[in-house]
């Protein structure tokens, strides 16, 4: 009620306050519940491998799913990413553009599992490891299944089908945790046990999927042709931020060992564990954010989309800044709880300064967002290599003079001034009234009502 009240008195405090409770609306709740039941059903997995298995099973498992993981994120970055901001071009219907970007997953699909095919037949010739030539060839049949239901998921975030994404993503939980569940109850668990059960759940809703929606899609090859004409000059380059942005995120384990040593670099790698509990809510609200810029850039250009960074910001500020005094406040005493031995203890300072650093680059993913939408990927790509060099630099420099708490200040400065450089990037082109990409392609501007029903 004094939200309302404040805002009708026209305080401007009232007035941002009222924005950003009204940004933060059923739409995020329902992206951060999605996120927070993929997150879950992969900690689960994770744990009840550790539960009914060995670490070695574990480890086959672990290794198999940042293999998967890349392939997923090649796919978001070549084809879901620019489907998503280049929707509303004018020289295709809805159908037509989702159906073309559906057979574009499909061929990709079909490369990767050809790929992976390939890369287990190697094993089979050039190591002794029967567990990752199991696990290779499973995921090279589970990879079309995974990326079909991947595909699911961003086309209803871009619709902003939040509850239908949600539905997807609780039942390929309830498939897999209780295959899992089954599964080890009969001693059966094992990493190419687990990923049959991925793989099970992921096609029971690939498929069901599919036939559901199957009205939604208008497949003509020539569209297939334009859309990869169109989204390639796009993705190529959001792939490559993507691998910068990869970098960034794992230097600081490459420094740190080569540095400090193995040791060191396994108490970093705690400390990173606790603060990257932040992850999820993090991946929920870009899952709503990025479709709402891509809305807001086609609906009222560099203006709309200024103001709707601007209450993606201080939406993420104050999420942030809450998991930031939890880590204040408590981050020691989970870390204590979750890592056993004396020497996990005495690094509150450490958890409060990589926090800090998680809060200065969140700051900057609205931003990044906004510049995705604008197609300004090179932007992003210059942004995030400044502020890798600026990591490195850092990071190699603060750890050679105070160990663990140098590199986690010198990951904040790095984030700090990543954040800054995408702000300063996006500042720079907001000023443009009509939708216009690197490429020169043209969007078509459609009413709020309009773009959110497509």
């Amino acid at each position: 009620m004094r939200v309302l009240i404040s805002a009708a008195d026209g305080s401007a405090l009232g007035r941002i306050w009222y924005r950003v409770v009204r940004g933060a609306s059923r739409d995020h709740a329902l992206a951060l519940t999605d996120q927070a039941i993929v997150s879950g059903t992969s900690l689960l997995t994770t744990l009840l491998i550790a539960r009914w298995s060995n670490p070695a099973q574990l480890g086959v498992y672990t290794v198999g799913t940042t293999l998967l993981l890349s392939i997923v994120g090649f796919q978001e970055s070549l084809i879901l990413e620019p489907y998503l901001i280049q929707r509303y071009y004018g020289n295709t219907t809805a159908a037509e553009r989702a159906g073309a970007a559906l057979m574009l997953s499909f061929g990709f699909s079909a490369l990767s599992t050809l790929i992976c095919a390939v890369a287990a037949f190697g094993f089979l010739e050039l190591s002794d490891s029967r567990e990752m030539i199991l696990t290779t060839a499973a995921i090279a049949v589970i990879a079309p299944f995974a990326l079909t239901r991947n595909f699911a998921r961003r086309l209803l975030f871009a619709r902003l089908e939040f509850r239908d994404a949600l539905v997807i993503d609780v039942a390929v939980a309830v498939v897999q945790l209780s295959t899992l569940v089954w599964l080890g109850w009969k001693g059966q668990m094992s990493a190419l046990s687990a990923w049959v059960a991925f793989g099970a759940a992921n096609a029971f809703t690939a498929i069901g999927w599919l036939y559901h929606a199957r009205a939604d899609f208008i497949v003509r090859m020539r569209h297939v042709s334009t859309v990869l004409k169109q989204s390639w000059p796009l993705g190529k380059w959001l792939l490559v931020g993507q691998i910068t942005a990869l970098v960034q995120g794992n230097i600081t384990y490459w420094l740190s060992i080569s540095v400090a040593g193995a040791a060191v670099t396994g108490l970093f790698a705690a400390c990173m564990s606790i603060v990257g509990l932040a992850n999820p809510m993090l991946l929920g609200l870009g899952n709503s954010i990025m479709p709402r810029s891509v809305i807001a850039w086609n609906n009222g250009g560099g203006r709309q989309l200024f103001h709707e960074a601007l209450r993606n910001t201080v939406l993420v500020a104050i999420l942030m800044v809450g998991f930031t005094l939890a880590i204040v406040f408590a981050g020691e005493k989970v870390m204590t709880l979750l890592f056993h031995g004396a020497e996990y203890q005495g690094y509150r300072h450490v958890l409060i300064v990589l926090a800090l650093s998680i809060l200065a680059g969140a700051l900057g993913s609205p931003a990044q967002f906004a510049l995705a939408a604008m197609e300004r990927a090179r932007l992003i790509v210059a942004s995030a290599t400044i502020g890798s060099v600026a990591t490195v630099i850092l990071v190699w420099v603060l750890m050679t003079q105070w160990g663990l708490l140098g590199a986690a200040y010198g990951l904040l400065g790095g984030g700090a001034i990543g954040s800054v450089g995408r702000w300063i990037a996006f500042l720079r082109v907001a000023h443009r009234t009509a939708p216009v990409s690197d490429n020169g392609m043209p969007g078509r501007p459609r009413s709020a009502t309009s773009a959110r029903a497509l």
